[in-house]
């Protein structure tokens, strides 16, 4: 099994609405990671990056996207030689546009996703605007039953926030946590970002992700550089 890296560019924002608590009010510019997984003869998406529309985005407000053609899924899927056909699964961590964007790229593939997310929404997703194939989810769930893809829900951030648990080759324990830690230093202070939808659940997702840290699973957070360097 493979574990591609991918980025949709960059966000700029402030560093205390990404990692809470009592820290700095000054610029902070955060990486916008999706992940491909080769796995036998499937190729999973794990989130999908920026709208292109993102490129010519103003530059206003708290979170603006910093973003080039080349940063798109198109052209990152196309670095590694793939085309948004080759992908076989889409795996949704949540429906925010950092996340959920490039799904525009995509046709008729199953696209996993948490019930409560869709249904906080009243029904309407990029999942349905863009036809793919909703794979609705009420909890966790083995993608292939093998053990080696593991969807976990992770809800706080948002309603039906999930992230996804590898396990490689090597035996070793990936979890691509998404959103539901922004960062490392987050996730270890239990300090949570302003856009929390429900304390009390991102807090009790803290507590399962740092559990499963203890246990030597390694955490890839949803905005944090160089997490897979060495």
């Amino acid at each position: 099994m493979k574990l591609h890296l991918l980025q949709c560019g960059t966000i700029r924002t402030k560093r205390h609405l990404i990692e809470g608590g009592p820290v700095g009010n000054e610029s902070f510019e955060v990486p916008v990671p999706f992940f491909l997984i080769e796995h036998e003869m499937n190729r999973v998406l794990f989130d999908a990056g920026n709208s292109r529309i993102a490129i010519h985005a103003p530059v206003t407000g708290d979170y603006i996207p910093v973003m080039t053609e080349a940063d798109y899924v198109v052209a990152q899927l196309a670095s590694l030689g793939l085309t948004p056909s080759d992908v076989t699964h889409i795996v949704l961590s949540h429906l925010h546009g950092d996340h959920a964007g490039g799904l525009e790229a995509f046709r008729d593939i199953p696209c996993y996703i948490q019930r409560e997310e869709i249904q906080h929404t009243g029904g309407s997703s990029p999942t349905e605007q863009y036809l793919l194939s909703r794979q609705l989810l009420d909890g966790d769930h083995d993608l292939f039953g093998d053990g080696r893809m593991r969807i976990l829900a992770t809800p706080g951030h948002s309603p039906g926030h999930q992230s996804l648990l590898l396990r490689l080759d090597s035996g070793e324990e990936v979890l691509l946590a998404a959103d539901a830690a922004y960062t490392r230093g987050a996730l270890e202070q239990y300090s949570l970002p302003t856009t929390t939808f429900d304390r009390t659940s991102a807090l009790e997702t803290f507590e399962k992700i740092n559990a499963m840290r203890c246990s030597g699973v390694r955490i890839i957070c949803g905005h944090e550089l160089g997490q897979l360097d060495g």
